[in-house]
């Protein structure tokens, strides 16, 4: 049995030259899954999720050409950017959008203890980050797991920085008091 290597990034560009579509089998065949999962991060269930995919993909797929490779892992970098994009401008066209006002009651919970929190597993974490409205989720990924300013994350999603801060607040305590009702339910 043989093994096929995994291309690297400057292979798959230059095979979308000379073959399209065998190109962008190996790209998806090396991608799809890690782009799979930066769609589902910012979407509240997998149906979201894979129309994310199908329109992250097509977008790929058709933008290649302005990809410049600048290293191995410049290209996933491309595309994880381009979909964060791309969801962003769904989420800032969508009448989902909310008002940044005080929420009664999430004041009063203070974080959860790390101890506890390690009792949750990925998946139960991900579902709880899923059930945020769709700019909390956006905010909330944008800043703890892409690394965004709350500038950066004001100037994709058309907020003020303290309106990305307020809305990262919220979502965290959402998360807070989500955190502590599965732990009373399951501890």
């Amino acid at each position: 049995m043989t093994v096929k290597s995994v291309p690297a990034d400057s292979e798959i560009k230059e095979r979308y030259l000379t073959d399209r579509k065998e190109g962008f089998r190996l790209l998806y065949q090396k991608y799809s899954s890690r782009i799979f999962a930066v769609c589902r991060r910012y979407s509240a269930d997998n149906e979201e999720a894979l129309d994310y995919f199908q329109e992250a993909m097509l977008r790929i797929n058709h933008k290649i050409s302005s990809y410049r490779h600048k290293g191995e892992g410049s290209l996933l970098a491309w595309m994880k950017r381009l979909t964060v994009n791309m969801i962003l401008d769904s989420i800032r066209k969508s009448d989902k959008t909310e008002s940044i006002e005080y929420q009664k009651g999430l004041e009063d919970y203070s974080d959860v203890p790390y101890e506890d929190a390690v009792q949750i597993s990925a998946e139960q974490m991900q579902r709880m980050i899923a059930s945020l409205s769709p700019v909390k989720r956006a905010v909330f990924n944008l800043f703890c797991i892409e690394g965004y300013s709350h500038k950066e994350i004001g100037e994709a999603l058309g907020l003020s920085e303290k309106g990305s801060s307020s809305i990262l607040s919220r979502a965290r305590k959402e998360l807070v008091v989500m955190i502590k009702e599965y732990l009373k339910r399951n501890i």
